[in-house]
């Protein structure tokens, strides 16, 4: 890797490390664990991945399934990170999040069954399969998301929405990365490593700059009654969010929060 190349790549990390380790000072690891795990396990894959380099080579026989074993652990984490922050919009809604972790929970078995079929070709390619099918999965989550709390006018911590627009924009990044750009990887892979490592830095700062205050700064949790007390009641706030909750919840047949 050229200095060019390097820059953006160290102050990535740098940065990594002074975002998780401020999460653990301010308290906010516990608020947001799965997105903190995901920073540790990122610091982990370059640690590791430092380590392998240096004492044996990058073209090893040990290196390889390595730093491949990390990057689909990575991608996982990264994945758990996006579901936290779906639970952070939607978990005050019983019967709309027993919906969503059925639909997160099948779409994550259903990616994971492609990379152990596809894995038969190769480890590589298996654990690219895991990270393409994750990394959409993560991207189309985070703009559904989006999508339903401003139709449903769903109110999104300013936090929440930063983090996840975060991790939208990554995996786009990654998916780019792994379909189209390995194809053409000795023409633009200095450029696009580039590119990469940048806009992980922005995303980082992003990042940062949401999480300044001591507390991840959720939305209130709702006090949810029957769509008929919200109709008569409370006509201000939004009924189709209700009714959609309750035909949910008894779908799932799960209690909706008691006032």
């Amino acid at each position: 890797m050229s200095t060019l190349e390097l820059a953006p790549w160290g102050l990535a990390t740098l940065l990594t490390l002074l975002l998780f380790f401020r999460g653990i000072a301010l308290g906010q690891i516990w608020e947001l664990p799965f997105f903190f795990l995901y920073l540790f396990i990122n610091l982990l894959q370059t640690a590791t991945g430092i380590v392998l380099y240096h004492v044996y080579g990058f073209k090893n026989d040990f290196t390889f399934p390595v730093i491949w074993t990390t990057q689909g652990i990575v991608v996982v984490a990264r994945a758990l990170a996006a579901a936290e922050i779906c639970y952070g919009v939607l978990g005050q809604y019983k019967g709309i999040w027993g919906l969503a972790w059925r639909v997160l929970t099948i779409c994550g078995l259903l990616v994971a069954g492609l990379a152990l079929y596809f894995g038969k070709n190769g480890y590589a390619h298996g654990v690219m399969t895991l990270e393409v099918g994750l990394e959409a999965g993560i991207a189309t989550g985070i703009v559904g998301l989006f999508v339903f709390a401003r139709y449903y006018e769903v109110p999104v911590a300013p936090v929440i929405g930063q983090l996840g627009l975060g991790l939208g924009i990554l995996s786009c990044f990654k998916i780019v990365n792994d379909l189209i750009l390995e194809t053409t990887r000795q023409a633009t892979g200095w450029r696009w490593n580039l590119a990469s490592s940048s806009a992980f830095v922005i995303i980082l700062l992003v990042w940062a700059w949401a999480l300044r205050e001591p507390t991840a700064g959720r939305v209130r949790k709702p006090i949810m009654t029957s769509a008929m007390a919200y109709a008569q009641l409370m006509p201000q706030m939004n009924q189709r969010l209700a009714e959609l909750n309750e035909q949910l919840t008894q779908l799932w047949n799960v209690e909706s929060p008691k006032p």
